[in-house]
């Protein structure tokens, strides 16, 4: 398999985060790339004794000891050191932490794995148990084109593995070429690899020495192991650098990505949670204005009915006028109304205590703090609209319709009343006054014709006239009440629109929920693609699996 370009790191980057990351990795690296002399890098858990190592180094080099360095065995290098040495560079690093979950565990694990696109050799560092819980960073690590030159083991404070070097020297010499052995065996590694058995500090004789003399540590020199490793790194001058560079650089850019990459992981995963809180925000949005659908066909259904019953109540009236109509039409209207009133009431309630209940959960967190990290404060010089999170403005910019909607529903949260008030208050009333009004229009024809009705009929003409005028009045009876119940209708789909408004006012719209699905099939791609990259060339050896 055809390896990955260098090109085609940068373009991803490119995409990603801009052409102005792209100029800051090439800093870096053209500062690395124009090293004269080769970098060594210390790398390993922290307590493996890399600082003591250097420390040793640098003293027995008669290099002055910068103020940084330490030999404790707590977290005490935190940032990439580099200093020149005769001959070589070494660079000390933070100690790795692979199953460390806090914030400086994970920032000491992400700064020393930037530093191995930059060295020409690394020097695995363990301690005389050997690779315990960092045993698969270290197998990923060994998995990334390393010439085989450019990977060195350190089995350090080699003193404390239970053989004393000083009162059994034989004993310290079997116990370090088991050692070598079961590393090999533990990572299958080839029997030229160079396997180091060193104690930089006997008893720590020197732990507490501000700056101590090269001679404090003549007692150990002839097993400590500590000169043949500053003999072989001085010997590093005199090798051809082309190889171990070109392999750093595919491992810086490969690097690169692989840190950006997570960063991208991680937004994909706010971005789809915040698509998936829109989309049930949606869901549940259109539940309730179903509800509000179901709402208007029942209560058209329901009117029909209630009409029909005034009418046959007025008919059989003893007189049909003004009065008997209202008396008969109002209780009707008035009870449809108030139950049609309450079952609004009771879709208010729900809603609003269902839309409250979701933005209290931690789904909805994810989506404002993706919103809110969006609209941060801008610096100085950039426009607001530019921000969206560190290194992914691109994915911003698409997405960036859809998190709006986010400000506009927190607007809407603040005015909808909560259900227990949205009870007291929501209810409109029905002023059946006018439906009277109507009737009273048409109440001099109709009083003439209930008079009518109570006439004696003599004549089959007369009878006949009666009968239609008795059809005329009945016509103007149900115009009467059926305008009414129109006019009920009318009143009452105001305060559904009303309702429907304020459902949707608390909710993400369409739109914003495919703008928000767009940007997670735009991050989706882009992950999938670094994956191709970073894999390409890439294979875990099968001796590690």
């Amino acid at each position: 398999m055809t390896p990955t370009s260098i090109e085609a790191f940068r373009s991803w980057l490119r995409e990603v985060s801009g052409d102005e990351l792209i100029e800051q990795l090439n800093l870096v690296w053209a500062d690395f790339a124009g090293r004269k002399q080769p970098v060594v890098t210390l790398f390993g858990a922290f307590d493996t004794g890399k600082s003591s190592i250097l420390r040793r180094l640098l003293v027995d080099s008669n290099h002055p000891l910068p103020e940084w360095l330490t030999t404790s065995a707590r977290h005490e290098t935190f940032d990439s050191q580099l200093i020149d040495v005769e001959g070589y560079a070494v660079r000390d690093t933070p100690g790795l932490s692979p199953e460390g979950t806090d914030a400086r565990s994970l920032e000491n694990t992400r700064v020393a794995r930037e530093s191995l696109g930059l060295t020409d050799v690394l020097t695995l560092t363990l301690n005389p148990q050997l690779a315990t819980g960092e045993r698969e960073e270290l197998i990923e690590i060994l998995s990334d084109e390393w010439p085989t030159s450019s990977v060195w083991f350190l089995i350090s404070r080699a003193d404390e593995g239970g053989v004393d070097p000083t009162l059994d020297p034989t004993g310290f010499d079997e116990w370090s070429q088991r050692k070598r052995e079961e590393l090999k065996h533990s990572l299958n590694l080839a029997d030229d690899v160079p396997i180091y058995v060193v104690v930089p500090d006997y008893g720590q004789i020197a732990a507490f020495e501000a700056d101590p003399e090269p001679s404090i540590w003549d007692d150990s020199r002839q097993w400590d192991g500590m000169d043949g490793l500053r003999t072989a790194l001085e010997a590093l001058a005199d090798e051809d650098l082309r190889v171990s560079r070109k392999a750093a650089e595919r491992r810086f850019w490969r690097g690169a990505v692989n840190e950006r990459l997570e960063d991208v992981r991680r937004k994909l995963a706010n971005l789809a949670t915040s698509r998936d809180t829109a989309t049930t925000s949606l869901q549940k949005r259109d539940v309730f204005l179903k509800h509000l659908d179901s709402l208007l066909d029942a209560a058209e259904v329901s009117i029909e009915g209630t009409v029909e019953d005034a009418i046959r109540r007025v008919l059989v009236s003893p007189q049909i006028d003004a009065s008997s109509i209202q008396n008969t039409v109002d209780p009707v209207l008035e009870e449809w109304w108030h139950e049609q009133q309450a079952e609004l009431s009771r879709i208010r309630q729900d809603s609003t205590r269902t839309f409250d209940q979701q933005r209290e959960g931690r789904a909805w967190s994810t989506f404002e703090s993706l919103y809110s990290t969006r609209l941060g404060s801008a610096p100085e010089g950039i426009p607001a609209a530019q921000i969206f999170t560190p290194r992914f403005d691109k994915l911003g910019r698409k997405a960036v319709d859809g998190l709006k909607a986010a400000d506009a529903v927190r607007k809407a949260q603040r005015k909808v009343k909560k259900p227990a008030e949205a009870a007291e208050v929501a209810e409109s009333t029905l002023d059946l006054g006018q439906f009277a009004g109507i009737g009273a229009a048409a109440l001099p024809f109709v009083v003439e014709l209930a008079g009518v009705v109570e006439d004696i009929v003599q004549t089959s003409i007369e009878k006949a006239r009666q009968r239609a005028r008795r059809q005329q009045l009945e016509t103007e009876v149900s115009r009467i009440v059926k305008d009414a119940a129109k006019n009920a209708m009318k009143r009452l789909a105001p305060d559904i629109e009303t309702l429907r408004q304020e459902i949707s006012a608390q909710t993400i719209g369409q739109h914003e929920v495919d703008d928000l699905d767009a940007a997670v099939d735009m991050a989706t791609k882009i992950v999938a693609r670094g994956d191709e990259l970073v894999s390409v060339g890439r294979e875990r050896p099968k001796s590690f699996q």
